[in-house]
């Protein structure tokens, strides 16, 4: 795009405009010639030696007006051009030529005692005074030259296909690429996820066409991200269900000690059902939310105190991870911040559970946590496996799991760094992930401090 006098102009603007333009100097040059060519006589070289020999001729032969008129029209045939002789009284004395040029206005006719002088009303008119008595001028005036009507009709018509195959090329600039993008808008609305419209460029057509190929692209990985969704938690509910009908099917047939058995299983594995599901709610609830126009997020704001939601996600930890090291280090004092505790506990809760599952005991898990710019900044530490690279950019998309065997120590459908991320965005702060493989993984969480 392009700046112009504070209004933005493209460049496919520029394009049109210009070979508009373009074509209408073309349009405007053939003119000029056709007018040329039926409106204008021919230049005579050396007009003014013409008009002085032109008098001299006629100071010799005014005697006898037959023979000068004879003289004046063999004179207009070798020169195609107009002579006329007249008194300083008005009287035409003899003519030679096509048309008979007027006489010279008494205002121009004193400027021919200094020799012929180009007429100022006619660019194609000379006048030279004859010598001798009584006093009397020549006139000389180009003929105009008359062009055939069909032959002008036919020099416009060949300007007018020229003008017609100049503009192909940018007709067809301008059309093929939105040819394809319709072809390709068509087959996506006809359930053709693959359709892209391929179509490169620095203009709006360009710039057009990645938007709609990146647009399907989107909606491909939204759909394939929803077939996965369906998998995945098909995938986790068959292992917990299978039990729970293990266990009715023993206690059914009397072998509840057997059956017992399954209880404690069944309730861990009840747990992490209502946790998934939670975690599906929440985000859809976000999104929904998100997708109005003008809409808030459900967030339920008060002012938190961060060292209490660290206590909490500490007390957590250690509950569900009863064993394991985990070090806590804060910077005093901690800025207060403005956000939903329930959502912001389960950030952490997820962030310090991924950090356990991913290193083992006895390396701990440190959590740390300071004031920073404006902000509380929380980061979470471990010395586990690490990220691949390749997986970094990926880590908060949605149904994404760097460990794809699915063990269940290692369980769960993906959502929960999606929905950590999501929920700090929803703050107005940022999430984000240091890793290396072998080196250990650092999430890093900034949420905004409340206003003093």
């Amino acid at each position: 795009m392009r700046e112009c006098g504070g209004r933005r102009h493209p460049r496919l603007f520029w394009r049109i405009y210009l070979n508009g333009v373009g074509l209408l100097l073309l349009v405007g040059v053939a003119l000029a010639v056709v007018w040329a060519l039926v409106g204008r006589g021919p230049m005579v070289r050396g007009p003014e030696r013409l008009a002085r020999y032109a008098a001299e001729q006629a100071a010799e032969f005014r005697a006898d007006p037959i023979r000068l008129e004879g003289e004046l029209r063999r004179a207009s045939e070798a020169f195609n051009v107009a002579f006329a002789v007249y008194e300083d009284s008005g009287e035409l004395v003899a003519a030679g030529g096509e048309t008979v040029p007027p006489p010279v206005p008494s205002e121009e006719r004193a400027r021919l005692a200094g020799g012929p002088v180009h007429l100022v009303e006619s660019r194609l008119a000379w006048a030279a005074r004859l010598p001798g008595e009584p006093p009397a001028y020549v006139v000389m005036a180009a003929h105009p030259r008359s062009i055939p009507l069909s032959r002008a009709a036919a020099f416009v018509a060949a300007l007018l296909v020229a003008l017609a195959v100049a503009s192909i090329p940018l007709s067809h600039a301008i059309a093929r690429p939105l040819e394809r993008l319709t072809v390709a808008a068509r087959r996506l609305g006809e359930g053709d996820l693959s359709a892209r419209s391929g179509i490169r460029g620095r203009n709006e057509v360009g710039e057009l066409s990645r938007a709609f190929d990146e647009m399907a692209e989107r909606m491909e990985t939204l759909l394939r991200s929803e077939k996965g969704l369906l998998a995945n938690v098909s995938h986790e509910l068959r292992t917990p269900l299978s039990r729970i009908r293990v266990a009715l099917d023993l206690a059914g047939e009397g072998e509840l000690a057997q059956a017992r058995r399954y209880v404690d299983e069944i309730r861990v594995d009840l747990a992490e059902l209502e946790q998934l599901l939670e975690d599906v709610l929440t985000t859809a609830r976000l999104d929904l939310a998100g997708g109005r126009a003008g809409g808030d997020l459900p967030l339920r704001r008060e002012r938190v105190n961060a060292a209490e939601v660290l206590a909490r996600a500490e007390e957590n930890f250690r509950a569900r991870h009863p064993g394991r090291a985990l070090t806590v280090e804060t910077g005093d004092p901690l800025p207060a911040v403005e956000a939903d505790p329930a959502l912001l506990r389960r950030v952490l809760d997820n962030l310090l559970d991924n950090a356990a599952k991913y290193s083992e005991p006895p390396a701990p898990v440190v959590m740390a946590a300071r004031a920073e710019g404006g902000a509380l900044q929380v980061e979470v530490r471990d010395q586990g496996i690490g990220i691949d690279a390749a997986d970094l950019p990926q880590l908060f998309t949605p149904f994404f799991r760097t460990d794809r065997s699915r063990a269940r120590g290692t369980g769960g459908v993906g959502l929960g760094l999606a929905l950590a991320r999501r929920v700090a965005e929803a703050h107005g702060g940022t999430l984000s992930a240091e890793s290396a493989p072998g080196r250990g993984t650092t999430m890093r969480l900034f949420v905004p401090a409340a206003r003093a």
